[in-house]
């Protein structure tokens, strides 16, 4: 599925507010300035005496005005806290989404012969929009009212900008459970709550000032619809994403969790974190917005957990497992609702505990990727190897090892690699027609000595990777398709960090050490943020990059001076 051209989308923004200015009282009489077609290269960035720097959408905002996306008015405004429209709203879906160009309503909806009559009571065939409203009606973007009524010059509540996206563009995903993440998720219509689920999965929906709070039924502004419309642009791969002014990680937890675990991971819409605590005798499910613990599995008397993760729907959980006295390796999977085991495999044996031991899920939750180090006759025999989520068979076992990213469209796997010389590399194996993982090319190390890395795909399908030499750290994106260098960022490091953390949005990194302590970093604006608790040992950030959990300390501080118990804290960006 793919996108109208950006000229479209400036010409409905433009378009839409200058035709209906007269129609609405809430809309200035000013008529906006004509969005031009976009020239080759994107030209410099606008900017408008009403929307400064520190304005929260001023990303969105500047973003999609300095490629002619949207324009303000002749004085030089925006008026960004303007409402906009249904008939507005219908016009802007029309120029963005549905003309002769790429993308395709789901469906082929707009295949449909159009209505000769009216689409609606109170739209004559000689109003404006007319056409755009019965164009969005047939495919499915848009609906009415009962009586037949669209009600065209009402300013359009959030909740149906948002699920009017969603509905059109065919989003789906996400699990009703997230809705509880909003403080006010009652006030969210009964009707519009699929689409609201699918538009988080599809990470459309801004919220500002609060991203606790969606206001479902105030009137869209034009500074969030500038938002929403960006946001898609970025789910379609056409722009980078942005960090929103004041996107900040927010020091105070959510909650803390009275676990402590080194090996812990989220559910992707972050709602849900898994936990091996340190002796590894079980499997611990958590909520973390309420701190509840859903679900324990056991491991049992002779058999200790050496890695697990949790499936991306959040709905179940794998674990590699050793065994005694047979020193069988196995691996297994339980549902968490029900604790039920669904299947377990043996995949290796090893004579001590398993070292270096990492597992995941694809994004599609249809593999579950492994690796092992395990002690054969004296020796390490790393292998790692891909298992169907379903049944536990074996896919493939690759010639290689290494710690391991996988792509979130599933088609590459980023392997690192240590050889003698520690300068280290990553390889990159692509997915082939067959459903198989084949070697495809290796990123050129970088000339240093590095003392830690960490790999992480981003969402827009960019691979990061953060190497760390004995005094900076380096982060590098890089085009997986053809491995080019996309980007190369100096950031600030210490020696003695030993924690190291990528968020798979691109923008946030962490750093911990006993000696510099923990910082969060963001890419974009280059600020860094101490944190007041523990120095985090481990860290893991949630697959949509806003939710962070941080071991509080080191476990071995814990065993050797008698400090507090450690315990895994969530803290959430206060942006969105």
């Amino acid at each position: 599925m793919r996108f109208r051209s950006q000229f479209c989308l400036g010409l409905a923004l433009s378009l839409s507010l200058s035709l209906l200015a007269p129609l609405s009282a809430s809309v200035s009489a000013q008529t906006p300035v004509p969005a031009q077609v976009p020239a080759p290269t994107p030209a410099p960035r606008t900017s408008f005496r009403d929307v400064p720097a520190d304005y929260w959408a001023y990303e969105y905002i500047s973003g999609l005005a300095q490629f002619n996306v949207i324009s303000g008015f002749p004085d030089g405004t925006f008026q960004p806290n303007e409402p906009v429209t249904r008939a507005q709203f219908a016009a802007i879906l029309n120029q963005a989404f549905m003309s002769a160009q790429p993308f395709q309503v789901p469906n082929e909806r707009l295949n449909a012969t159009q209505p000769s009559t009216p689409t609606f009571a109170d739209v004559p065939n000689n109003h404006w929009a007319a056409g755009y409203i019965a164009k969005a009606r047939t495919a499915g973007f848009l609906s009415g009212y009962p009586g037949n009524q669209f009600k065209p010059n009402q300013p359009i509540p959030r909740v149906q900008a948002l699920i009017s996206i969603a509905n059109g563009l065919g989003y789906q995903g996400g699990s009703m459970a997230e809705l509880s993440a909003y403080k006010d998720a009652a006030a969210i219509p009964e009707y519009a709550r699929p689409g609201i689920t699918a538009a988080r999965a599809a990470n459309i929906v801004v919220n500002y000032p609060a991203f606790d709070q969606l206001l479902p039924n105030r009137p869209a502004t034009r500074a969030e619809v500038a938002a929403f419309v960006y946001q898609a642009l970025v789910n379609d791969g056409r722009a980078q994403p942005v960090a929103a002014a004041g996107a900040r990680w927010n020091k105070v937890p959510i909650t803390t969790l009275p676990t402590a675990a080194e090996v812990f991971s989220f559910s992707a819409d972050g709602q849900r974190l898994l936990a091996l605590p340190t002796d590894g005798a079980t499997l611990q499910v958590w909520n973390t917005q309420t701190g509840a613990l859903i679900k324990e599995i056991a491991a049992g008397d002779q058999t200790r957990f050496g890695g697990a993760a949790i499936s991306t729907d959040g709905t179940k959980v794998a674990a590699i497992a050793l065994t005694s006295p047979t020193n069988t390796v196995e691996l297994a999977a339980w549902t968490i609702e029900t604790g039920q085991l669904l299947w377990k495999k043996t995949i290796s044996r090893s004579e001590s505990a398993i070292d270096g031991g990492q597992i995941a899920f694809s994004n599609d939750n249809q593999r579950i990727i492994t690796f092992v180090n395990p002690q054969q006759d004296g020796a390490s025999a790393p292998q790692l190897a891909l298992w169907n989520t379903v049944n536990g068979e074996a896919v493939q076992s690759l010639d290689t090892s290494g710690r391991f990213a996988i792509s979130p469209n599933g088609q590459f796997l980023a392997i690192q690699i240590y050889p003698n010389d520690s300068l280290g590399r990553v390889d990159l194996w692509q997915l082939n027609q067959s459903g198989i993982f084949e070697y495809a090319r290796t990123l050129p190390p970088e000339d240093v000595l590095f003392w830690g890395m960490n790999i992480a795909f981003r969402n827009d399908g960019l691979l990061n990777v953060l190497t760390r030499s004995p005094y900076d750290g380096l982060l590098v994106t890089w085009n997986p398709q053809t491995g080019a260098r996309v980007t190369s960022t100096e950031l600030p490091a210490d020696r003695s960090d030993d924690a190291i953390g990528l968020s798979p949005d691109g923008d946030s990194y962490f750093f911990g050490g006993p000696v510099a302590g923990a910082r969060l970093g963001s890419v974009k604006t280059g600020e860094v943020q101490d944190w007041p608790s523990g120095y985090g040992y481990r860290v893991a950030f949630s697959d949509r990059g806003n939710y962070l959990a941080i071991l509080n300390n080191n476990p071995g501080e814990v065993w050797t001076l008698g400090l507090p118990t450690p315990s895994i804290s969530i803290y959430a960006k206060t942006a969105h």
